[in-house]
Formats: structure tokens, C-alpha cells, sequence
């Protein structure tokens, strides 16, 4: 019997070799890749599994990590001192400035590599930005800065059209489709 990431592997391949219409927007063109959080370094660690079956389909892959999207935030914040002190002080600041920093990060790196309409982009470790920004916002607004398709490593569940990240969160309706096993 094929492991859990043996058949998300399948799932994948199968969704990838569809033809890729032109006529959907953004949102229709982001795939979630649901797994359990649980298998994630699983998933990590067959990463160049999921590149090989994107290049046998004749397809490219570039990959974008959002792991340094806080860090280089917190890093640049003139008040991280006080942050670190005080935790609490720092929700107000998530909301008027992460979130405006988050989008910009992924939407430069998205414009920072090559991509044409046969382009997959991979977003991979978007847990790091659990508990401080909703993924579904940054992808909203980066719908319209790729090309072929986004692919999104979700650590998470997709029940009842619902999305949802770490299985912590409320969900949300969102238009990608869901890759699941």
C-alpha cells in the first residue's frame, strides 16, 4: 500500500497533467496541496519529488518560501526590542504593517523569478505566518502576479469548501482547488 504522501504525490500528478485552461482567474489557479501538519517534513523531504513530476509533465518549477517573511519584518521594525519585551504590543502592528509587508514579500519574489503561463510556482512553509497574518488575504491580493499556477504546501484541512490552515483556524471559502488525498 502507497504512503499517505505517495498518493497526495498521485493526487498531484494527476491534477498537474489537466490541460491548464486560460480562461480562469487568480484565484482558480492556485492548488492547495492539503496534507495532515503532522506529515510535513515528510512533505519537505520529498519536495524534489513534487519538482520531477512538474518537469516530466512539461512544465517549470520555481519555488518561493514565505519562512523569512516575520523574521525580515521583525528584523527591520524599529520597535523589535520592545516587541521581544512585550509580546502583546506587537497585534496592533500585525494588522497595519505585516500584512501590507507580506504581500509585498511574496509579490516580489513572484516578480523577482522567471515565469511564463506553464510556469508552477510552489509557496512553501506559509504556516510560518500562522497567527500572524490569514494567508487567504496575502494570496487575494498577489492573484494576479503569476503566470501559469501557484501551488500551496498546506499543512492543513479542506472540509466542506473550507480551508483550513494548521486545523486551528476558522476556515474560509476560498476559489483554489484542493488537492487532497
Amino acid at each position: 500500500m502507497a504512503s499517505k504522501i505517495d498518493q497526495l504525490l498521485q493526487a498531484f500528478e494527476n491534477v498537474l497533467n489537466e490541460p491548464w485552461g486560460t480562461t480562469l482567474s487568480g484565484q482558480e489557479r492556485i492548488w492547495f496541496l492539503v496534507f495532515d501538519p503532522a506529515e510535513h517534513r515528510k512533505i519537505d523531504l520529498r519536495m524534489d519529488d513534487f519538482e520531477t513530476a512538474t518537469i516530466k509533465a512539461d512544465k517549470k518549477w520555481q519555488v518561493i518560501s514565505l519562512k523569512d517573511c516575520f523574521p525580515k519584518w521583525m528584523a527591520n521594525h524599529d520597535y523589535r526590542e520592545e516587541y521581544f519585551t512585550n509580546p502583546e504590543y506587537i497585534v496592533d502592528q500585525l494588522e497595519a504593517e505585516f500584512i501590507p509587508f507580506s504581500i509585498n514579500f511574496l509579490k516580489s519574489k513572484l516578480q523577482d523569478i522567471a515565469q511564463d503561463k506553464d510556469t508552477l510556482v510552489a509557496i512553501r512553509d506559509v504556516s510560518s505566518l500562522f497567527g500572524f497574518a490569514r494567508l487567504s488575504e496575502i494570496l487575494k491580493s498577489c492573484d494576479k502576479d503569476f503566470k501559469g499556477r501557484m501551488l500551496i504546501f498546506f499543512p492543513g484541512e479542506f472540509e466542506h469548501n473550507q480551508y483550513r490552515l494548521l486545523d486551528a483556524r476558522d476556515g474560509w471559502d476560498y476559489l483554489a482547488r484542493p488537492i487532497t488525498l
